[in-house]
């Protein structure tokens, strides 16, 4: 039977000027290909018809709908109780056909621009707002794109333009119409069609500094697009907000540990060279559920459940023999530091524990294991950033994280290692552990992120008993547990809890559940929320902890023991696992440390040396500006100072790491260099810039010479208990206990 073909005739858009988006298009696709994808995927009747302005250029008329009233997940605009979740996309508009006659038309329509002179509104729309110093920019719609084409073109050179805009449609009328190609083909332009907040913290992430660079973040509001899509834009601007909020915390934090984070890592080569790389770990429970034990005080109503998986006869796996045939592990269970002798008290034995806390007082997590119940089977994983007395403390086996710092230091003294996620909390790390593990599911539980019910901590954890010497009658736990909260009475907000409830959290708390958002939205792992409080978290599966355990925890897996694979429960016994079996020459480990230290430091030396003969030739270029033949000479020399600094890239760049101050400022003197009027005064900010830049490298060089002779004392005490017989030295606060 012949087949005819059907032919569907559909009115043709003469509108449409097919070179211009082509152009558009193209630009587009290499910045964004999945938007450009979007865009294409727009069928005809989805996109707005055009009207022709009466002086020229074109105007679009939308038609405001019904916003459907419904709480946003959690922190996707991260407000109160109140805040509403546009409809996504194309649904918010009701598009025009085109050729349709005005007066047909519903009276609740919005013209994006001016249907006489859309571009001369749009340039004074641009010529009132002042963004001469403001090197991020947020534009609310797009409409057609006369607005955002004339506001780009009076920003600085180097700043971005975030626009949001739901209404593919409507990008796809703008870029069939109005030429922006070039504005796009300088990849300075992001666009934002969802509220996915952790895409958006994914792609703003690497431009971080931008947002409190000169006159900070600008946000331009275009009044009509916010007639249409109000609770959109509201929405989203509240997420910049929240992202700039974020940016800065990470900055703040950057600033005030990072020497003490780089001092951390030089104090813990010895254990980074002398304990099983983290590489031994890896898929060695691929498949097999993980169940995340962070320190929420919603952990209380479930704490009982955990004691189910640790398996029948675990008390006596220091006898093999009597173990045999019964029920082993039903699931890898992992640690954050605080919880891990709440657990040992409640006789459940992690199978990990993670650290990576700074501060000191992170050792109390770690003393008295033994006589809290440990049998020696919970793994440390660390940062190399994590307290030395951490790792010091710590009776049983360890693995360090590779850390560029640390592999800047070492060199070719110690071999290449597998890189796993850095944390930014214990129970990030806790969650990239898992991965690195090959974990599916990985259950959350005690995640609360928030304050449930005026608490702050589970109860029993062992900040308690660091607080119980504050304790008396008139300063009770649950005073103490208030006081931690109300401490953060100027940062506090209302977020959604599991239940769509409104509850309190912290901005640093919001800030890690925006980290974890972006964390699981990319994971291609599945992840179960189980806490059964707290906030309600992003790209997870909600589920009671009963229900995980019941569904995922059966014990059932392929277990690897030895050299063998079988089906079955986990063994009771850790003796097979290549981490705990692991050894290596300690004293050659530590020898090879401590020469690579030894040269590290005299490069810092060298450094700080080449710095100090460089800031006075900088000055006398700014004395003698004007004497072109005095400059020539000096910037021979100077130039030769530089070429010797970048002899030795690594040792540079760790400078830099220790000089987070002087990048910042050299960041922002880079700005006020191309805001200069003329060369002379262009190139005279450029040799103050470098003065300064170049006396805080030499701050940079001689951080790192304090922090490698105190490592260089560690290493030496260390390699001599070694060679005596004795154990590793523990010491607490820099002193030997």
């Amino acid at each position: 039977m012949g087949m005819e073909a059907v032919v569907v005739e559909r009115p043709i858009d003469v509108t449409r000027d097919g070179g211009v988006y082509v152009r558009n298009l193209s630009a587009l696709w290499q910045f964004d290909p999945r938007l450009a994808m979007a865009v294409e995927r727009v069928l005809p009747g989805e996109v707005p018809g055009v009207e022709a302005a009466r002086e020229g250029g074109w105007t679009v008329r939308v038609e405001k709908s019904e916003v459907r009233s419904e709480k946003l997940e959690a922190g996707s605009a991260g407000g109160g109780d109140e805040v509403r979740e546009p409809v996504r996309h194309r649904s918010e508009y009701r598009p025009v056909a085109p050729g349709q006659k005005p007066e047909a038309r519903s009276a609740g329509g919005v013209y994006l621009h001016s249907r006489y002179r859309p571009v001369a509104e749009a340039e004074g729309w641009a010529s009132g707002i002042a963004c001469g110093d403001k090197y991020a920019v947020v534009v609310c719609g797009y409409g057609l794109g006369y607005h955002v084409k004339a506001l780009f073109e009076r920003m600085p050179e180097d700043g971005i333009l975030m626009v949001a805009e739901p209404n593919l449609g409507l990008l796809k009328a703008g870029f069939e119409r109005v030429d922006v190609s070039e504005m796009l083909r300088s990849g300075r332009v992001m666009f934002f069609t969802s509220l996915d907040r952790g895409v958006l913290v994914d792609r703003l992430e690497p431009r971080s500094v931008l947002f409190t660079a000169g006159g900070g973040t600008l946000f331009a509001t275009h009044p009509a697009s916010m007639q249409v899509a109000g609770s959109f834009h509201a929405a989203f601007q509240k997420m910049i907000t929240e992202f700039v909020a974020f940016t800065r915390t990470g900055f703040v934090t950057l600033m005030l540990n990072n020497v003490a984070t780089c001092k951390n890592i030089a104090n813990n080569l010895g254990r980074y060279a002398t304990t099983p790389p983290v590489d031994l770990l890896h898929n060695a429970y691929a498949g097999m559920p993980a169940v995340l034990v962070a320190a929420g005080p919603s952990l209380a109503k479930n704490m009982h459940l955990l004691k189910e998986l640790v398996g029948e006869g675990e008390k006596s796996e220091v006898s093999s023999q009597k173990s045999e045939g019964k029920a082993g592990r039903r699931a890898v269970i992992i640690a954050v530091q605080t919880m891990l002798k709440p657990l040992l008290a409640a006789g459940i034995e992690p199978d990990f524990v993670t650290s990576l806390d700074y501060n000191t007082v992170s050792t109390r997590f770690f003393e008295n294991l033994e006589e809290s119940g440990s049998t020696g089977r919970v793994h440390l994983v660390a940062e190399a950033k994590a307290n030395w007395n951490v790792l010091d403390v710590f009776p049983g086996t360890m693995s360090v994280i590779h850390n560029d710092f640390a592999g800047r230091l070492l060199r070719d003294a110690s071999p290449p290692r597998m890189g796993m996620k850095a944390g930014a909390t214990v129970a990030h790390l806790s969650f990239y552990l898992a991965e690195f593990l090959g974990c599916d599911p990985i259950i959350l539980t005690g995640q609360d992120l928030g304050f449930v019910d005026g608490l702050y901590y589970k109860p029993g954890t062992a900040i308690h008993e660091t607080w119980g010497v504050e304790l008396g009658r008139f300063n009770s736990l649950e005073t103490k547990e208030w006081e931690r909260i109300v401490r953060s009475r100027s940062i506090l907000r209302k977020i959604p809890d599991v239940h769509g409830h409104p509850m309190y959290t912290e901005e640093q708390f919001f800030v890690y559940l925006q980290q974890f958002e972006r964390d699981f939205s990319a994971s291609r792992h599945r992840v179960i929320d189980a806490t059964e409080g707290g906030a309600r978290k992003q790209h997870v599966e909600v589920m009671r902890l009963r229900e995980a355990i019941d569904r995922y925890c059966s014990g059932q897996w392929p277990v690897v023991s030895g050299q063998k694979e079988k089906t079955g429960h986990w063994p009771l016994t850790t003796d097979h696992l290549p981490w705990k079996t692991w050894s290596c020459d300690v004293g050659e480990g530590l020898e090879r440390t401590i020469g690579a230290l030894e040269e590290r430091r005299a490069s810092a030396v060298d450094m700080k040396a080449t710095c100090e003969a460089t800031i006075p030739l900088l000055e006398q270029m700014i004395e003698h500006q004007g004497d072109e033949a005095k400059m020539n000479k000096m910037f021979v020399e100077v130039d030769r100072l530089r070429t010797h600094v970048g002899s030795d890239p690594q040792t540079f760049e760790m400078v830099c790491y220790l000089n987070t101050i002087g990048e910042l400022r050299r960041f922002q003197a880079d700005l006020t260099v191309k805001s200069a009027k003329d060369s002379m005064e262009r190139q005279k900010r450029q040799l103050m810039r470098d003065v300064d830049y170049v006396k805080n490298l030499g701050v940079g060089a001689q951080r790192l010479m304090d922090i490698l002779e105190e490592a260089l004392l560690r290493l030496e005490r260390q390699l001599a208990a070694v060679g005596e017989g004795r154990g590793w030295p523990r010491e607490v606060a820099g002193a030997k206990t």
